[in-house]
């Protein structure tokens, strides 16, 4: 398998724009259904497991969980202030740097798990209260340095979610 199946497992993301009802409702039942996904995939796993890579040099499952549960709040708070500012720039981080901390490869999973469940359910929450006109709102996002509508951000996080999925499957063969 060459790099970049190996670093973009479901291919890379970019904006659509438009997006059919199915096409929302299946992004929006990813959000919903993926935390139970990785639980099952990943609680069991012992530590010499959350040490394996999906490609030399790559973070480990540990670590990608723990990022899975960073980003996806950052996610969530992008809705927040797109929903609540005008035309605000959206939170980044530095995620080499986080991912690489300590804290992050060393936290017990079952601390992220939780935050991706409560995240998740909240962010799914919140995007079941909101108007057609409100996905058209967004946040600038100075890193992709494009400006992006919340039906598309919709479509990252589950997009995102998927993405790091399926980099645990390959760390562990499946």
């Amino acid at each position: 398998m060459d790099i970049s199946a190996l670093q973009f497992p479901i291919g890379k993301w970019s904006p659509k724009g438009e997006y059919t009802p199915e096409e929302f409702q299946e992004r929006l039942n990813i959000l919903k259904n993926i935390p139970a996904e990785y639980r099952a995939l990943t609680e069991t796993l012992s530590h010499e497991d959350l040490q394996k890579q999906y490609r030399e040099g790559s973070w480990t499952i540990q670590q990608l969980i723990n990022h899975v549960a960073d980003m996806h709040l950052l996610h969530y708070i992008r809705f927040k202030h797109a929903l609540t500012e005008t035309d605000p720039n959206g939170v980044v981080a530095k995620i080499d740097a986080w991912a690489t901390m300590e804290e992050a490869k060393t936290a017990p999973i079952a601390f992220s798990l939780q935050m991706i469940e409560g995240t998740h359910a909240r962010w799914t929450y919140l995007i079941e209260q909101m108007s057609e006109e409100e996905f058209q709102r967004g946040y600038y996002h100075p890193i992709r340095q494009i400006y992006i509508k919340l039906i598309d951000a919709l479509d990252m996080g589950a997009w995102h979610a998927k993405h790091h999925l399926e980099h645990i499957k390959l760390a562990l063969g499946k």
